[in-house]
């Protein structure tokens, strides 16, 4: 079960996706990846970047949604997790597992990390919760981790 760029796999949500990048290389993507303050640990091997997630955050009003349209955990959340990317021929993926979050989510609040599949999946990580399959819920979290992922050329790159 799939939606958008997320997926369960092995009873667990993971995010997976691929950009198109011809100028692409491990070394870009670790200069631009160092900058972020939510990612730590940051490791090149021969086959890929790993690094660690701490405590991103959605910014929901850079993707034109208001407070009344987004809810509640995705305001206040803060997501954590692990994360690898890999390179092929004008092309990288990324994939974001282990993912917790804190955060408020209405009828509790969440101080200690737990893992999201909890919370946006049913039937033990078998089925995406259709409460988060929505635009505004997992398609704005794939958003704002694909801002974070997604590497950006400067301009003097021309």
């Amino acid at each position: 079960m799939e939606y958008e760029d997320f997926k369960l796999v092995d009873q667990e949500i993971i995010y997976q996706a691929v950009f198109q990048d011809e100028q692409v290389t491990y070394a870009k993507l670790e200069e631009q990846y160092k900058k972020n303050k939510s990612f730590s640990n940051i490791k090149i091997a021969a086959n890929g970047i790993t690094f660690d997630v701490n405590d991103l955050t959605v910014d929901y009003l850079k993707f034109q949604f208001s407070q009344v349209q987004t809810p509640l955990i995705l305001q206040t959340g803060k997501f954590s997790g692990k994360c690898s990317v890999s390179i092929r021929e004008g092309r990288y993926r990324v994939t974001f597992n282990k993912i917790m979050v804190t955060g408020e989510i209405g009828y509790k609040s969440i101080k200690e990390k737990e893992p999201l599949t909890g919370l946006c999946s049913k039937n033990n990580g078998t089925q995406l919760s259709q409460d988060w399959m929505k635009p505004n819920t997992l398609g704005l979290l794939g958003k704002a981790l694909a801002d974070n992922f997604e590497f950006k050329m400067k301009d003097d790159d021309w």
